[in-house]
């Protein structure tokens, strides 16, 4: 790589920024960047993680080590311990240091073990060199890092129990219905990042105690835009209330294409609850052009247009490419052109 594309696409360059996010394309799975004012510099969260070759996602330890440029991580967030949320902490912990892990506090099934397993060991290594471990605990607290305010709306105290005894599929739903539920915000305005919180995570736990939090300009379609959020099958009658309540202007799918993704991802249902919600034109899909979005929060509390990298930082840190890439393009420029899912007509 002759350049820092990472960097040069991603940092932000206006002083008037607050927080970014941005939200990279990872195959079947998730991985968000925050990035928050601290002075003249920023400090750095990524919430998740994955490496998926077979889809083509970004090389997240690669692009990260990139953008900090020499610099430590200072929070890696993990909102449950599943494979499509952790798959590549070894090789990001690898690549640079990092200061606090925060996580759910959940023990997977037998399938996500070995992640698992390496979110332990990392921990490990984060404890031994003087950083810290924050088991992630909802609250109706505000909180603080630097410039910048957060909610840990999920998950709540009384229902962080035990579910070892229980069956693969329940326990895989269970964590779900666990998961770390976020909100960052600058100024009165804020993003939602709930993970994969399902339904049963909002309608039992967060939608109704949460009621005055809930408010986003920005939401990350949970569950890589699956219908869990709204119903677990198609004949269900959808649940409304939580979007609602959350009422944003833009949600962003983390997720290859429908054809490519094992949960058929994301599903076409849900997809048009979101249009019908936000407009087509403010759902965007990662996985449609292989784009990573880009939002701003600056400090009047304005925000800019959701933004993408013109599938750039997928050229240049393609994981199936290795670390080799195309080079060149252009800074991330304001989406405006139509894309498909599975040749129905989504302006995402």
């Amino acid at each position: 790589m002759s350049t820092n594309k990472a960097r040069e696409l991603l940092w932000p360059t206006d002083a008037q920024i607050l927080v970014r996010f941005v939200f990279l394309y990872v195959g079947q799975g998730s991985s968000i960047i925050v990035l928050v004012r601290d002075h003249d510099s920023y400090k750095s969260i990524l919430i998740d993680i994955n490496l998926d070759s077979d889809n083509g996602g970004v090389n997240v330890p690669q692009l990260m080590s990139d953008l900090l440029s020499g610099e430590k991580l200072n929070v890696f967030v993990n909102t449950h311990p599943h494979n499509d949320h952790l798959r590549g902490l070894i090789e990001l912990s690898n690549k640079l240091d990092i200061d606090e892990i925060w996580h759910s506090g959940h023990k997977p099934g037998k399938k996500h073990d070995e992640s698992y397993k390496d979110l332990e060991k990392v921990i490990k290594k984060v404890k031994d060199g003087g950083g810290k471990e924050i088991k992630l605990e909802g609250s109706r607290e505000e909180k603080t890092i630097v410039e910048a305010a957060y909610y840990v709306l999920a998950p709540a105290e009384y229902v962080c129990d035990d579910i070892q005894g229980e069956d693969q599929d329940t326990r895989y739903r269970r964590i779900h219905e666990q998961c770390s539920v976020l909100k960052f915000g600058a100024s009165g305005t804020w993003v939602m990042l709930p993970g994969d919180a399902d339904r049963d995570a909002f309608e039992k736990h967060i939608t109704e105690y949460h009621k005055e939090r809930l408010g986003s300009v920005l939401l990350a379609a949970p569950h890589h835009g699956s219908r869990t959020f709204f119903r677990y099958n198609e004949e269900d009658e959808p649940y409304y209330k939580a979007l609602n309540g959350i009422n944003p202007s833009h949600v962003i799918v983390s997720a290859p294409k429908q054809s490519e993704s094992q949960w058929d991802h994301p599903h076409e249902d849900a997809v048009n609850f979101y249009k019908d919600k936000v407009g087509e034109e403010n759902v965007y899909h990662t996985g449609a052009e292989r784009h990573c979005y880009i939002f701003d929060i600056f400090e009047d509390g304005k925000t800019s247009s959701v933004n993408h990298d013109k599938g750039e930082l997928v050229k240049v840190y393609k994981i199936s490419d290795g670390d080799e890439g195309g080079e060149g393009g252009m800074a991330f420029t304001e989406r405006k052109e139509k894309t498909y899912i599975r040749g129905s007509r989504y302006a995402l």
